[in-house]
């Protein structure tokens, strides 16, 4: 078993980013239909493409402190491991941006030869795939943040 800890840094308040966040995981967790996601990665002699299918449900946080959110990804296709783990935006230093935390484990497929590969390779790829993932999340967070501080300013009364 392997795990796997990413983060991101959202250029949001922390108050936001959970609401966003909310928002974003449960309206894809009501549709029913689990996300795809593609990855490239550079890797000696190439490039890999993997696409991994991505599923959402809620979690419990045993101390009530954050709202955690249950992410799986499972590969459509070839010999790569599937991802259970948590995402979670956690408070940052600031009150202008916040932490999307991901974390979770995952089993190299292939027993000792999967376990090797996964120490010289297959790592990589698993933060690879975690670092796609938070940054689609996070850029749609800061998107909507901007859209709505613009708003604001734009609705503002004279």
């Amino acid at each position: 078993m392997s795990d796997l800890l990413e983060y991101r840094v959202v250029r949001c308040p922390y108050n936001l980013a959970r609401q966003y966040l909310a928002e974003s995981v449960e309206a894809r967790a009501a549709s029913g239909a689990p996300g795809p996601l593609a990855l490239t990665l550079s890797v000696p002699g190439g490039e890999l493409v993997k696409e991994v299918v991505v599923t959402y449900g809620t979690a419990t946080d045993p101390m009530h402190f954050e709202q955690p959110w249950q992410v799986r990804w499972k590969p459509k296709a070839g010999p790569y491991p599937e991802f259970d783990g948590e995402l979670t935006a956690r408070a940052d230093e600031t009150y202008k941006s916040t932490l999307l935390e991901l974390k979770g484990s995952y089993r190299p497929p292939g027993g000792a030869l999967g376990a090797a590969f996964d120490w010289a390779v297959g790592g990589r790829i698993a933060a690879a795939t975690a670092q796609a993932l938070l940054e689609r999340i996070g850029a749609e967070m800061e998107s909507r943040y901007q859209r709505d501080e613009l708003a604001k300013r734009t609705n503002a009364p004279s």
